[in-house]
């Protein structure tokens, strides 16, 4: 199993004029494709410049996606290949980027991406063009996405504090919690989440406290927390802080169970929570939520086997085996082949919506070969891939898979359903 935390985005954002849009439709060379053309998945990431291990990791799930779909007999007569499109992570370079693939690519159908801090200023354009764009950017601006054309198989950023809000709900017996996090970004960014499925679920939120980094005591915040009499905490907080205060809980005879946030798998916070509490209590009273997706069945051991084969095409291939990136992104490239052949079509006008309906039918297959066969006995399909179950809102945005974590072994706790964080978040 993995387990993984969300990548920050670029804050950023830059004006497109109305006139740049004009300039595509769907009628464009990239959405017509002649007898046997070769099908275009565009990978639209970072390739060069700080960012650019996203550009690499979305690569290493395409191209296995691909070499996947090609032996199956590829979409409709028609084979796929992945094409780099450098952006550079950056806003200013993303949008040329966008505009000359868009303008040149013959037979795009599809775009893959890892965008996080970009999509305001590329989405528009992928939309205007009539191209489906399936992404992993984290942007909180697109909770609420209202592009035709615009997917995300994983949340946006900030649905990490809706999910402890469901673990509490839906995993454990707790119904009355108090809230502890640090007064960093990092951290505070929780709280809207946690505090919106706290509400959507029921979960009584009795008190949000707002702890200062680094102080030598928080005796009173304690006592103030004891005061509440709550069921559980749910927390974040940096190494040093957390080592003071679960210290000090230890010493005033007060620690109920801890839902942590990711930050609590953390070397450098399992080392300092060890010494505050001791192995044994921490593996005991604390458990660290983050995004999950199993390394088995057949979608896994399909994706394992391609991704090997194609290691003439990919670098440090092997770090990429058990990476939910490109397990994410390969998954994307599945799915809009098995949208392509559910609409009989190429067309990315005539198969986009397919996209929203491939998880929701009756029969469950895990691979494109199983996926077009279903179909071809004219089945409804729930495809179920590597990254699991995907259930897309109305915003086109799924909630992702998550599971607790004991911070000190790494073991898989308990396995949240995706739909619960879709009911935490209230998009369903």
């Amino acid at each position: 199993m993995k387990a993984r935390s969300g990548r920050l985005g670029i804050a950023a954002a830059i004006c497109i004029p109305a006139i740049v849009l004009a300039g595509y439709s769907s009628v464009s060379a990239s959405a017509t494709t002649t007898s046997r053309s070769t099908l275009t998945i565009a990978n639209f990431d970072p390739f060069s410049g700080p960012n650019a291990g996203e550009g690499f990791s979305a690569e290493a799930g395409c191209v296995p996606a691909v070499k996947v779909v090609n032996e199956a007999g590829g979409v409709l007569g028609h084979e796929l290949t992945c094409k780099v499109v450098d952006n550079r992570g950056d806003p200013a370079d993303a949008v040329p980027a966008a505009q000359q693939m868009l303008a040149t690519t013959s037979n795009l159908v599809g775009i893959v991406d890892e965008d996080s801090g970009l999509l305001s200023t590329t989405v528009p354009l992928f939309n205007q063009a009539h191209i489906p764009d399936m992404s992993l950017g984290g942007d909180v601006s697109f909770d609420h996405s209202t592009y035709k054309y615009f997917w995300r198989n994983m949340p946006g950023d900030d649905v990490a504090g809706d999910v402890l809000a469901a673990y509490a709900k839906f995993e454990t017996p707790y119904r009355r919690v108090d809230a502890v996090f640090v007064n960093d970004v990092s951290a505070q960014g929780n709280v809207p989440g946690l505090e919106n499925g706290a509400k959507n679920l029921g979960l009584k939120l009795v008190h949000n406290y707002v702890l200062a980094l680094d102080q030598t005591s928080y005796e009173t915040e304690i006592a103030r927390i004891k005061a509440d009499h709550p069921d559980a905490l749910i927390m974040e907080t940096d190494p040093q802080t957390g080592a003071v205060l679960l210290s000090q809980m230890k010493q005033a005879g007060f620690l109920p169970p801890i839902i942590c946030t990711g930050v609590c798998v953390s070397p450098d916070w399992v080392k300092s929570a060890t010494a505050a509490l001791g192995s044994a209590q921490l593996q005991k009273e604390v458990v660290s939520i983050q995004q999950w997706a199993p390394s088995s069945g057949a979608a896994y051991m399909q994706y394992k086997k391609a991704i090997l084969a194609s290691a003439s095409q990919i670098r440090n291939v092997n770090s990429y085996v058990n990476d939910i990136y490109p397990e994410d992104n390969y998954d994307q490239v599945i799915m809009m082949a098995l949208a392509m052949t559910a609409a009989h079509s190429t067309d990315p006008t005539k198969w986009n919506a397919d996209l929203g309906r491939l998880t929701t039918g009756s029969t469950v297959v895990h691979t494109y070969s199983q996926g077009k066969a279903a179909l071809a006995r004219g089945k409804s399909i729930d495809y179920v891939g590597v990254e699991g179950q995907i259930h897309f809102d109305k915003y086109h945005n799924a909630a992702g898979i998550w599971a607790g974590f004991n911070p000190v072994s790494f073991k898989t706790v308990k396995v949240m359903p995706a739909i619960d964080v879709t009911k935490a978040v209230g998009h369903a």
